[in-house]
């Protein structure tokens, strides 16, 4: 994935994060395609673009509510590292891949972030927890699964597969 197309992406999954995801909640309850995207970054171009890419939609994500400043942007930077490190050693690929990676970085995302949004309030923090981020992972997994069967029968092969040198 080159830069432009990335950028591209970023801004449209942002857009779509703000804009149709609201339409799609179930009792309240949202995907995280700003997780997604960071994942599938980290999976195809490694630990840097992953990294780069967490920080850019998770700043864009913070420019939109100013008092979570740097929450987004730290969160998503650390989960596309981890994502990205660990791409290489992963012997699984295709949808059953996605399901469980993609639900473990929003919960990832999500305890980072909960933790500095609560300022380490462990009840308000584990309460936010179950009822907030066990279900948006579990959502934004079913989508990441949907999306990469989807991606199966249209011919594109797996998502995660990486185009050109991986960095890190």
């Amino acid at each position: 994935m080159n830069g432009a197309r990335l950028a591209l992406f970023t801004i449209f999954t942002l857009i779509a994060q703000v804009a149709l995801v609201p339409s799609i909640a179930i009792a309240g309850v949202r995907p995280d395609l700003t997780v997604l995207l960071v994942v599938i970054a980290g999976l195809r171009g490694g630990p840097i673009v992953g990294t780069l890419t967490g920080f850019a939609i998770g700043l864009l994500q913070d420019l939109l509510t100013p008092e979570t400043l740097g929450m987004n942007a730290l969160a998503k930077s650390i989960v596309g590292w981890q994502v990205g490190k660990i791409s290489g050693q992963l012997a699984l690929e295709g949808p059953p891949l996605y399901l469980g990676l993609v639900s473990a970085a929003v919960l990832a995302h999500d305890f980072i972030y909960l933790l500095a949004l609560t300022r380490l309030d462990i009840v308000r923090f584990l309460l936010t927890f179950v009822t907030h981020a066990i279900p948006a992972a579990i959502y934004t997994g079913i989508v990441a699964l949907l999306m990469a069967m989807l991606a199966l029968v249209l011919g594109q092969g797996a998502l995660a597969r990486p185009q050109g040198g991986r960095n890190g």
